[in-house]
């Protein structure tokens, strides 16, 4: 799926994105990325949500987003919620997708210039 019609050309916005990739129109991944909003992308050594630790679910909280998008593959798997405390704990929104819509939720919410990050899982 091609997201290119996009106004804006901030260096995080997805131009594309499946269960196997996630384009930017500066490199394509194959591999997880986290995305924030204002930061640099950041390659993630997980691949499936069974993999998704607390540490991580911290590390992603420290960068105070309004709200987390994991996107999980080509269907939506939701994690173990135990590990979503530090989430709830610092009143951060999340919601699980699959790529291709947590690819359109993330560049919407970026075009509203609201904090968001995004946990793109890709499958190897």
């Amino acid at each position: 799926m091609d997201l290119s019609e996009s106004v804006t050309k901030h260096p995080n916005i997805i131009k594309s994105a499946a269960a196997d990739y996630c384009a930017f129109y500066h490199q394509t991944y194959r591999q997880s990325i986290l995305i924030p909003w204002d930061d640099t992308i950041e390659p993630i050594e997980i691949n499936d949500v069974s993999s998704l630790t607390t540490r991580l679910i911290k590390k992603m909280a420290k960068f105070k987003p309004e709200v987390i998008l994991l996107a999980t593959g080509d269907r939506i798997i939701f994690p173990d919620t135990e590990i979503l405390t530090p989430l709830i704990k610092n009143n951060i929104g999340f919601e699980v997708l699959d790529n291709q819509a947590a690819a359109r939720t993330f560049n919407i919410l970026m075009s509203e210039d609201r904090n968001v990050l995004c946990l793109m899982l890709i499958s190897n």
